[in-house]
């Protein structure tokens, strides 16, 4: 705590009003992480004229950007990673993702706005799932393209 109190210019006591420990510091600003990721992933899906489009383009852009981002791979790959993906995957979490992710799905089908958080919350699962059991379709993006189209897409939409 000291490091971070003398990093952020402000005394240990005054660190302390604001948070109990370290730990709740690092969650903190992997919550505000997420949310510039989320942000992101909404910009990524806005590109693209069909909800079909922006549902694969989200879940590949997650599944490759994710694993990059410099603080939230943290969650993938940290010596906290299992108190962490707790934490970053617990419902609340996703919830507020997924209902931040929802918009650019619901802004081309305004009649899936009571499915929207449901539909962009299995998005996010399986793109997490992606990324944390690679497979057959880890760096073949045509053919995870291929599977969301063939396999995912008709269970949401």
């Amino acid at each position: 705590m000291t490091d971070i109190a003398k990093e952020a210019g402000i005394s240990r006591p005054t660190l302390y009003k604001y948070f109990r420990n370290k730990d709740e510091v690092f969650f903190t600003a992997i919550d505000i992480e997420a949310h510039v990721f989320a942000r992101a992933v909404v910009k990524h899906a806005r590109q693209f004229g069909t909800i079909e489009e922006r549902i694969v383009e989200t879940i590949i852009y997650v599944v490759e950007e994710l694993p990059k981002d410099r603080n939230l791979s943290y969650v993938l790959n940290h010596e906290l990673a299992g108190t962490l993906r707790n934490r970053a995957f617990s419902d609340e979490a996703t919830l507020v993702f997924s209902e931040m992710t929802a918009w650019p799905l619901i802004e081309i089908r305004p009649e899936l706005a009571d499915q929207g958080v449901e539909i962009s919350e299995i998005m996010a699962r399986f793109a997490i799932s992606m990324i944390l059991f690679p497979g057959k379709y880890s760096n073949d993006y045509d053919g995870l393209r291929s599977l969301i189209k063939i396999r995912i897409l008709p269970g949401l939409i």
